[in-house]
C-alpha cells in the first residue's frame, strides 16, 4: 500500500511539474478558446466543464495539472491491462507509455486529442475485462457519447467501441441503437453551430495543396512522438500480428485524419492504440529492460529536440497592462489569437483608428497608424509596442 502510495505521488509530481512547464510556455490560441468556451471547433463537454471555472484565478492552471495527471495517472490502467504478464514486462509497458514522446511533450497541455487519448486508453483497458464487458454496457454507451461531445476526432475510435458493444452480449438491436444513438445526437447538433462546420471544413483542408510526401512525413513524425520510436514499431507490430482488425483500422482512421488535418499535438492518439497494439503481442516484451531503456533515452531526446509552440507574448503584456491599471477595451494590431482575449484584463477588439476614443490601451503587433501622441503614452520596455492613455 505505501508502495502505491509512493508511486502515486511520484506520477503526481511529474504531471505538476509538467503542467508548470506548460504554464511557463503560456497559452495556446486552441488552450484559451476551451478556457473560455469559444463554441467551435468542437462539441460542447469538455470546453462547457472548463469555462465552469472562469474566473478563477489559477483556472489554468488548475487544469493543466487535471489533464497532465489524468494522463500520468493513467498508468495505472496501463499496470492493469498487463496483469496477466510478469512484473518486469508490466514495468516495462508502463515505462513505454510514460517516456512516449506524446506524453513528455503534451501532458500539461489543454488541448482536446489529451482528453481523447485518455478516453481511448480508459476504452482499451475495459476491451481487457472482458469478463465484466457484460456489466459494462451502460458505461461503454456512456464513454461512447462522451468521446463524441468532447471533440470530433472521437468518431475515429468507433471500431473499438462497436467490438466493445460486441463482446458485451447484449442484444443486437441494443447494440445498433447503443452504437448509433450518440452518432446521431451529434449530428443533430453540428448544424446548431455553424462555426463548427467552418471550422471543420478548414481544419479538413489544411494538406491541400502540400506535396504527398510532405503530408507522409508530417504523419509518420506524429507516429513516432507517439510511441518514441520503441513503442511505435512493437505497437504497429504487435496489432498487425495479433490481427486484432478493430486497432490496425482504428490506427488507419486516426492516420487518415492526421493526414488531411495536420496539428502537432495530434501525436497523443497513437500513445493508447501503440500500447493496446504491443498488448496484444506480449512476446514481443521479451527484452524488456532493453526496451524500456531504449524507450527513455528515445523520449527524452524527442522532448529535447522537437520544439514546443513558440511563446506568445500576451501573458507578459497582460501583466503589464494590469500593472497600469488597464481594464477597458484594448485594441490589437496585427494577427493575434484567442490568447490575447484570454490573457488581457479587457475586453479585446481589433485596432482600427475610429475605434480608439473608446479605448484604453493598444497593442501593435503591426504598425499603427493614427496614435495621438499627446493623448496616448507608449510603455517602455515591453516586448511589443503598447501604448496607454495618459
Amino acid at each position: 500500500m505505501l508502495l502505491r502510495v509512493l508511486i502515486f505521488g511520484l506520477l503526481e509530481g511529474f504531471a505538476v511539474l509538467l503542467a508548470e512547464l506548460h504554464r511557463y510556455l503560456g497559452v495556446h490560441t486552441d488552450e484559451a478558446k476551451y478556457l473560455i468556451n469559444i463554441p467551435y471547433p468542437h462539441p460542447p463537454l469538455v470546453r462547457w466543464i472548463l469555462e465552469t471555472t472562469d474566473g478563477w484565478q489559477h483556472q489554468e492552471m488548475f487544469w493543466r495539472i487535471v489533464f497532465a495527471s489524468l494522463l500520468t495517472q493513467g498508468t495505472w490502467l496501463v499496470w492493469d491491462m498487463a496483469r496477466k504478464l510478469h512484473k518486469d514486462q508490466r514495468v516495462t509497458l508502463c515505462g513505454l507509455w510514460i517516456f512516449s514522446g506524446a506524453m513528455l511533450l503534451q501532458a500539461g497541455t489543454l488541448f482536446m486529442p489529451t482528453i481523447t487519448a485518455v478516453q481511448t486508453l480508459f476504452l482499451c483497458w475495459m476491451l481487457t475485462r472482458k469478463e465484466l464487458l457484460k456489466q459494462w454496457s451502460a458505461l461503454i454507451a456512456l464513454l461512447w457519447l462522451e468521446m463524441l461531445f468532447t471533440a470530433y476526432q472521437g468518431i475515429l475510435f468507433a471500431p473499438l467501441i462497436y467490438v466493445a458493444l460486441l463482446r458485451s452480449g447484449i442484444t443486437p438491436w441494443k447494440r445498433w441503437s447503443t452504437f448509433l444513438l450518440p452518432i446521431a445526437l451529434l449530428v443533430l447538433y453540428t448544424p446548431t453551430n455553424p462555426l463548427t462546420i467552418v471550422a471543420t471544413g478548414s481544419v479538413s483542408g489544411m494538406s491541400a495543396g502540400l506535396p504527398i510526401e510532405e503530408s507522409v512525413t508530417r504523419v509518420l513524425k506524429l507516429w513516432v512522438i507517439g510511441g518514441s520510436i520503441a513503442l511505435s514499431i512493437l505497437g504497429l507490430y504487435g496489432m498487425v500480428r495479433s490481427r486484432d482488425y478493430a486497432l490496425v483500422l482504428t490506427l488507419m482512421l486516426v492516420t487518415a485524419y492526421i493526414f488531411v488535418g495536420f496539428r502537432s499535438y495530434y501525436a497523443i492518439l497513437f500513445t493508447p492504440l501503440l500500447i493496446a497494439g504491443l498488448l496484444s503481442a506480449p512476446k514481443l516484451l521479451k527484452s524488456s529492460a532493453f526496451l524500456l531503456a531504449l524507450q527513455i533515452v528515445a523520449g527524452i531526446a524527442i522532448f529535447l529536440y522537437v520544439p514546443f509552440t513558440e511563446m506568445s507574448s500576451a501573458r507578459s503584456i497582460g501583466r503589464v497592462l494590469l500593472e497600469a491599471g488597464v481594464h477597458g477595451e484594448i485594441l490589437i494590431e496585427g494577427s493575434f489569437g484567442h490568447e490575447w482575449q484570454y490573457l488581457m484584463p479587457g475586453p479585446v477588439r481589433r485596432y482600427r483608428p475610429e475605434f480608439i476614443k473608446d479605448a484604453s490601451a493598444i497593442v501593435c503587433l503591426d504598425r499603427c497608424s493614427g496614435i495621438d501622441v499627446n493623448v496616448w503614452q507608449q510603455l517602455r520596455n515591453v516586448s511589443e509596442e503598447v501604448w496607454v492613455k495618459k
